[in-house]
């Protein structure tokens, strides 16, 4: 009977441990974690790869238009459209336990791969294996010299977010919520640089992602 005894305890601490390395890899999960998770994440939306339109065609701004397929609390992947209902770019994400956003998520479109990692520190940017910089909270962002380079400004009473370079208005990013817009993004910028542009369009990638209801607080 005491051997009996001593087995269920065993067993019961093992699982407690099984139970809890599983529930701390949700809360704070290590660097190789992370890896793993991405994996997972790159494989959900591997059937896209090669089948997406340029961000010209334009991002439809209907809630309608987007596909969300949410797997469990933590896991779910989505496609944004083009005006004509074509793909632009596919998302998937893994979101973790915590006081504020904790999430992974990877994007990928014609012509690049993004990653985004939230915590509390903000959201740092990975384009196609390099990191560019912080996106803080508070919406400004940050190259990896820690030199400001962009803003958003979020306005939910509109539901459109602003982007600023230099301090002058870029572009606006109109989020679901804002029913008056037919494209997502609308460049209000002139005689923008490619690296420009491309900074414009992956805050909007982060925005629009970030608005939808799977990855709110």
């Amino acid at each position: 009977m005491l051997i009996t005894y001593l087995l269920i305890a065993v067993l019961l601490l093992a699982a407690g441990a099984f139970f809890m390395i599983k529930f701390l890899r949700n809360v704070q999960p290590d660097d190789m974690e992370i890896v793993e998770d991405l994996k997972a994440l790159k494989a959900s939306v591997a059937e896209y790869k090669g089948g997406f339109v340029s961000f010209d065609r334009g991002i439809s701004a209907a809630d309608i238009d987007q596909i969300v397929e949410k797997s469990n609390q933590r896991n779910g992947k989505g496609v944004f459209m083009s005006t004509d209902n074509s793909p632009i770019f596919a998302y998937a994400f893994r979101s973790y336990i915590g006081p504020s956003k904790n999430n992974l998520i990877y994007v990928i479109s014609n012509d690049h791969e993004y990653v985004f990692r939230t915590n509390t520190k903000g959201t740092e940017v990975t384009i196609d294996g390099t990191k560019i910089g912080l996106l803080r909270s508070n919406g400004i962002m940050y190259d990896i010299r820690n030199n400001e380079v962009a803003q958003v400004k979020r306005n939910s009473m509109t539901g459109t977010n602003t982007v600023l370079l230099n301090n002058k208005e870029v572009a606006k990013i109109a989020l679901p919520e804002n029913i008056g817009k037919i494209e997502a993004i609308e460049i209000t910028g002139v005689d923008l640089n490619k690296d420009q542009t491309e900074m414009i369009r992956t805050l909007s990638i982060m925005e629009l992602i970030s608005s939808q209801k799977e990855l709110q607080d």
